[in-house]
């Protein structure tokens, strides 16, 4: 059976995030039955109702399953979210900033600023070596992405327009003054 339309769609997402059926489904609240029979194209016509589950699991919109142009034209996150920074592969994470805003860069930030503190706590509470193992590398991931952050509001502040008089409208830069 050819794989069509919302089938197609569903595995580039999929794939995209690096999951398998079982973990889509698990996330989603179906069974894997399901994602592989709508994957398959078994289910041309899911429910609707299925196909937001599906595509609430995977942080898009509904309609991007829908549409033939399909998941090539999967954009940015309209609101950028701990969540989503943690769960998005390292392309999507980056594609994600570079389509931001700066308010929304600076809501981020400052989420996964919190994130890191809350999880050094949990560390210094941490029983056992294999809990510390696992906190340590969410404090490195959260650390990972707050540096791409920074980096993309950094970038953000670099394209303003140069503000009147600053020394940004210099090109040789700040100037002492004469003395």
């Amino acid at each position: 059976m050819e794989r069509r339309g919302v089938g197609r769609n569903l595995v580039a997402v999929r794939e995209r995030r690096m999951w398998t059926q079982v973990r889509l489904a698990r996330e989603a609240g179906i069974s894997p039955t399901t994602v592989s029979g709508i994957e398959s194209g078994r289910i041309a016509r899911p429910h609707f109702g299925t196909l937001r589950k599906l595509a609430g699991a995977l942080g898009v919109e509904p309609d991007l399953l829908l549409s033939p142009s399909g998941a090539g034209r999967e954009e940015a996150p309209s609101d950028l979210s701990l969540e989503w920074s943690m769960s998005s592969g390292d392309e999507e994470f980056e594609r994600g900033l570079e389509d931001a805003s700066i308010e929304g860069l600076s809501s981020l930030s400052a989420e996964l600023d919190e994130e890191e503190l809350r999880l050094r706590r949990l560390y210094g509470e941490a029983r056992g070596s294999e809990q510390r193992r696992l906190i340590k590398s969410m404090i490195r991931q959260v650390a990972a992405n707050s540096g791409s952050v920074e980096a993309s509001i950094a970038a953000h502040k670099d394209n303003l327009p140069p503000e009147r008089g600053s020394s940004r409208d210099d090109p040789r830069g700040a100037q002492e003054p004469p003395t």
